[in-house]
């Protein structure tokens, strides 16, 4: 049971799913679903009651795979009916929780190939049946018999299971990772290479932003933390209004700069010495490009120069890499106006935001074929990746620049107005973390779903190639691809287990060529209560954000919002019947997606920002989004003696979550809230001065620095000082990014950008609070109960 209703309205979010949450065990409140007898169901199929009592040892585990619902509808009525969208959302590679076993590897080198289906390539997964005393085997997803290979063979038991299926991974859980043999190599696996690719104009330089960069690259290549091993490569490129490569070739004292002036005719004046091995000590190349990065700011210092090239410095990192392919880490501060694909900064018409022509400027300037869309397929082919961070003060076109990372597996970090007292640390830790995290290379990834079903459209970060092939030249630890499916009326009667499979094919940063795949299996029902009452609504909250994101892009913003409020009032229409608990979430998650700046109506969102939030939201995963949407607030003032101090087994205790009001708040009170991008601690202009003086050292809030009181916390030897600083710790421990706090006493310029995030009040763009927005959607309360929101549970 989860948290009651909020008041005049559903209950608050529940925080991350855990595996089984959301299961078809939990059916709380469904029997009163709807009004109308349900279909009598049949007798259940034997395979699917096996499931049942296995379903959490066999499937991939929530951090993997997310469902929208752990019941499917068995045919197009049922579904009609369940307002809810069908899909699935994969993270490959995503961090193992603490508690959780690591993925297993499966070397099929005894059996010469990866054993799989020979009609739909589907990989050998533990749903599959096995018939003739293990000698043939029918494929869980197209039905198709196949002849189980002689050094595979084993005898099956009396519930027609293999003898050794707890001796194979892939035969007992849904998570495996198989060695790839020889068949899936066209080329001998690619090192990690990674080219930095700064911009150096007068604006990078004047904002500190180049010094930051040179700060944040020079840490990371310092601490050895780069993965792979003795093959990983780096290289160095600056551009303003030419192209500079760096020769750090052997026998030199430092780099040397050669100056690429005639952007028409590019080329590469150094085809061996672009791209070096940091870690070769002979050549002493660890100590040149250092130096390097420890030049930059003061070689560009004086510069007059405020015009950008990178279309055509991004064509100098593709002729550098195309041999050998890599990641492309792209540091820009201006619009790039000259040379190749040159953008215009009269593209920027502020008045047409919130206007039926928003979306225009909300997509590439350069159509398939064109500029950076051509470009960013190019690099796609030669398995070249791009990371964009921007740091710009004026319009940068992040519409037009962002299909760069969108297409290649990359992507978007925005720094508006630069100042490194304020963001440098944010582009370090992000630098770390882009540089730091698990990574594959040279990747493809497809998803296959069982007969009777198909998949509509998929979502992420990737260029597809052919079909249904995924292309990501880099692939991490954050990557999240989502799928949409429904029936297919051509594809015949769906079984009674419906099963969807992702294999991520890819180079790892040490030269193994792996495949790793996820299988997610769900029983399919004629109940509508149990498909609803199987409702994931994190992961339905991030399927309808990408599809209203994906409307709002190539038709108009505002039938995204159209979406997003039709879903919301068949969703209502649920809850008015007695729909099941967990449903009722959602109508808060697509209010605070109709508030974010993503989709919010109103004219104090840019273009570049809207588009950085979409590209951003398009890649976060099921559990970042729900923050996005939903963010956590702690009342630090009021918290119990013992939260923000470990308990027994050295885990630190949260303060209980507030419900984002301001009704909940008060003028002494102090509170922290995050959204898994930024951290905000707002502070009463009533607050008791001996918080101030526990926790940062001073007697009043005049006496606060806001740029310097995060130093002071956990500092000033005090116990509740000591518990802020845990708590705050705790937090970002939890999210993916590092969060930067900001902290905002009462009467702050910023603090406007505190109560923006109270999505449970009127806000900008949205003059309506949580339980008059229910009402328009046609919701009719029982009755109004207070409530508690979400308690994040750890690891998701």
């Amino acid at each position: 049971a989860g948290p009651p209703p909020a008041a005049g309205g559903p209950a608050a979010p529940q925080g991350r799913a855990a595996p089984g949450m959301y299961s078809h065990t939990q059916l709380s409140g469904v029997e009163a679903f709807t009004r109308a007898p349900q279909p009598q169901q049949p007798q259940m199929d034997p395979r699917v009651e096996r499931f049942l009592q296995e379903e959490f040892q066999v499937n991939a585990p929530a951090h993997f795979c997310r469902s929208t619902t752990s019941r499917v509808p068995s045919s197009a009525g049922i579904a009609a009916k369940c307002a809810v969208p069908y899909g699935f959302i994969f993270q490959p590679l995503a961090p193992v929780p603490e508690g959780w076993p690591e993925v297993p590897t499966v070397n099929c080198g005894s059996v010469g190939t990866v054993v799989r289906c020979a009609k739909c390539r589907t990989y050998m997964n533990p749903f599959v049946v096995w018939e003739a005393n293990g000698r043939r085997w029918v494929c869980n997803l197209c039905g198709a018999p196949n002849e189980t290979p002689s050094a595979y063979y084993s005898n099956l038991d009396e519930q027609g299971r293999r003898m050794d299926r707890h001796e194979r991974a892939e035969l007992h859980t849904g998570a495996v990772e198989f060695i790839a043999t020889g068949e899936y190599m066209v080329r001998p696996p690619q090192p990690p290479v990674f080219m930095f690719l700064i911009d150096v104009s007068y604006s990078a330089v004047n904002s500190g932003y180049l010094d930051s960069v040179a700060h944040a690259i020079k840490e990371v290549l310092s601490d050895g933390s780069l993965p792979g091993d003795t093959r990983t490569k780096v290289g160095i490129m600056t551009f303003d209004n030419a192209v500079h490569f760096y020769n750090l070739a052997a026998g030199k004292s430092q780099a040397q700069m050669l100056v690429v002036a005639d952007l028409e005719d590019l080329f590469l004046p150094l085809p061996d010495d672009i791209l070096v091995n940091m870690v070769d000590t002979d050549r002493n190349v660890n100590e040149v490009v250092l130096s390097l990065l420890d030049s930059l700011p003061n070689m560009f210092r004086g510069t007059k120069v405020n015009e950008s090239c990178l279309g055509s410095a991004l064509k100098g990192a593709h002729t550098a890499m195309k041999h050998i392919g890599g990641k492309v880490m792209v540091f820009s501060a201006l619009l790039p106006t000259l040379g190749e694909s040159p953008l215009k900064p009269s593209r920027e018409v502020q008045r047409m935001m919130n206007t039926e022509r928003e979306s225009e400027l909300l997509r590439p300037t350069h159509k398939e074929g064109e500029g950076y869309v051509a470009m960013a397929a190019e690099m796609t082919r030669v398995q070249v990746g791009v990371e964009l961070f921007l740091a710009p003060h004026t319009y940068i076109d992040s519409p037009s620049l962002a299909v760069l990372a969108k297409n290649t597996g990359g992507d978007v970090w925005y720094y508006p107005q630069f100042h490194p007292q304020t963001l440098g640390e944010k582009l370090l830790k992000d630098v770390q973390h882009v540089l730091n995290r698990e990574m594959g290379w040279e990747a493809v990834m497809r998803v296959r779903v069982s007969r009777g079903w198909k998949i509509t459209q998929h979502f992420g970060h990737f260029f597809v190639r052919g079909k249904d092939l995924l292309c990501l030249p880099n692939c991490h630890a954050d990557q999240t691809v989502g799928c949409a499916v429904e029936l297919d009326p051509e594809g015949g009667a769906p079984d009674a287990l419906v099963t969807v499979q992702c294999a991520l094919l890819y180079t790892n940063s040490t030269g193994e060529r792996r495949i790793r795949v996820h299988t997610f299996c769900a029983p399919s029902t004629q109940n509508v209560a149990e498909v609803v009452g199987g409702v994931d609504p994190q992961a339905c909250s991030w399927l309808l954000q990408q599809i209203a994101l994906e409307q709002s892009l190539n038709a108009k913003v505002a039938d995204g919002r159209s979406y997003l409020h039709q879903q919301c009032q068949k969703i209502v229409a649920i809850l008015n019947a007695g729909g099941a608990d967990n449903v009722q979430t959602l109508p808060l998650y697509i209010m605070g997606l109709l508030k974010s700046v993503a989709l919010r109506s109103s004219n104090d969102v840019t273009f570049d920002a809207r588009s950085c939030a979409w590209t951003r939201l398009g890649s976060l995963s099921v559990a970042s989004c729900a923050a996005y949407l939903y963010p956590r607030m702690f009342a630090l003032h009021a918290m119990e003696p013992d939260c923000g101090h470990p308990d027994a087994d050295g885990r630190i205790k949260l303060p209980q979550t507030s419900n984002l009001t301001k009704d909940q708040m008060t003028a002494d009170g102090v509170y922290l809230l995050e959204d898994g991008e930024t951290i905000m601690m707002w502070i009463g202009g009533q607050v008791n001065p001996a918080f101030l003086a526990s926790v940062f050292g001073v007697s009043s809030l005049d006496q606060l620095d806001v740029n310097a009181a995060e130093q002071s916390i956990g500092a000033t030897g005090d116990q509740l000082s000591t518990a802020v600083a845990n708590i705050l710790a705790t937090v970002r421990a939890e999210r993916t990014i590092w969060m930067r706090l900001h902290i905002l006493p009462q009467q702050h310029p910023q603090e406007a950008r505190f109560f923006q995030s109270l999505v449970e009040d009127r806000t900008l763009g949205m003059q309506l609070t949580y339980q008059e927005f229910l009402q328009r959607m046609g919701y009719r309360a029982a009755q109004p109960a207070a409530a508690a929101p979400p308690q994040m549970q750890r690891g998701y």
